[in-house]
């Protein structure tokens, strides 16, 4: 039982330390004061979660064609072909 208490507890506390950094950012950007600012927090949120999205789908696709150009290249080479420059 105190495992679990323990890990709401910790889940709890990370929830509302995310808020209050959501908040003070957007209280930074806007000039807004941070109680002024909380309203703003699921709308940054969404923002900040959709720039994660971008960039790891960036990231997946750029190792995609990374391991293809690769997998070309040995290919070439396994194959007897001639040797990139």
């Amino acid at each position: 039982m105190g495992f679990v208490r323990s890990t709401f507890a910790l889940l709890v506390g990370v929830a509302v330390g995310g808020s209050l950094l959501l908040a003070y950012r957007v209280s930074q950007e806007t000039g807004k004061s941070l109680p002024e600012a909380f309203s703003d927090v699921p709308e940054e949120a969404k923002r900040l979660f959709e720039d994660l999205r971008v960039r790891a789908t960036d990231s997946v696709n750029t190792g995609r064609a990374a391991y293809r150009e690769k997998q070309v290249e040995i290919e070439g080479r396994l194959s007897g072909g001639s040797r990139p420059e």
